[in-house]
């Protein structure tokens, strides 16, 4: 198992057997941002440390706006949220970062942005002197690190966009369509699939710049229409994720196929 700790950081030393055993017990795991951990894993320098698991409660502060982050990690489970405080006072969420991502920062970067958790989470942590050590010393980290800030930037790029050329019902839509991607699903013979949205409705609202209100009228649409179930308020049959797709004037999401966990487009 990861090591479990409250806290993140104690003296950096160099790697040791134990280290390395608590390391090579991630390479087993499927999720996005593993890949960082196995870099990590395959250049062992002095001053690299296994990553410690972190808890956290929904709403907890990860780091503020204009605060260094003091680590890197790797989302495990759950889902955190960033935002940004406009003049007005007025909280805009710009993104929400999912398992596999990874999170935090170069040492002694300073976020753009306000990170907490938008569900109960746990992030594999690496300290910041890992992150610097293996800066200097692991190109392949380096390179993973590039692919990773080029990734985040095109998804914010994408929620730009659907944000200003939707409407309000097609962004509701259109976020139900991305959630098939990255939230819990449970496929049917028939094709259709149930949604296990683990986002509470005032998150919803404000990744897709509209209203609790509006997502629930959204809602009794599509059930109107049939094409969606709303089994409770959070677990959604849809019966047709291409047709939503078209509707909403987005790509259909792309599932895993297989044991390789590829992707295709539905």
């Amino acid at each position: 198992m990861i090591q479990t700790s409250s806290g993140l950081a104690a003296d950096v030393g160099c790697i040791g057997a134990d280290a390395t055993t608590s390391l090579a017990q991630c390479r087993g795991c499927k999720l996005r941002g593993s890949q960082l951990c196995r870099i990590i894993l395959d250049e062992p320098s002095c001053g690299t440390r296994p990553p410690v698991l972190r808890r956290l409660g929904r709403g907890k502060r990860i780091v503020g706006q204009g605060e260094a982050s003091g680590f890197l990690g790797v989302i495990r489970r759950g889902y955190a949220r960033k935002s940004v405080i406009k003049l007005s006072g007025k909280r805009t969420l710009v993104g929400l970062a999912m398992p596999g991502d990874i999170v935090g920062g170069l040492p002694e970067r300073e976020h753009d942005y306000d990170f907490e958790a938008a569900t109960d989470i746990e992030i594999c942590f690496y300290d910041s002197a890992t992150a610097k050590r293996q800066l200097e010393v692991n190109q392949p980290f380096r390179r993973r690190m590039l692919q990773e800030i080029d990734h985040q930037h095109h998804r914010l790029l994408g929620h730009l966009w659907r944000n200003g050329t939707l409407t309000s019902r097609e962004r509701i839509i259109a976020f139900l369509v991305r959630a098939v991607e990255f939230m819990p699903t449970e496929p049917l013979p028939d094709g259709s699939l149930v949604l296990s949205m683990e986002m509470d409705r005032g998150d919803w609202a404000d990744l897709t710049n509209t209203a609790v209100e509006t997502i629930s009228r959204t809602l009794r649409y599509l059930e109107d229409k049939g094409l969606i179930d709303s089994l409770t308020p959070y677990r959604f049959l849809l019966r047709d994720v291409d047709l939503l797709a078209t509707i909403a004037g987005v790509e259909p999401p792309a599932r895993r196929t297989g044991a390789n966990d590829k992707y295709r487009r539905m």
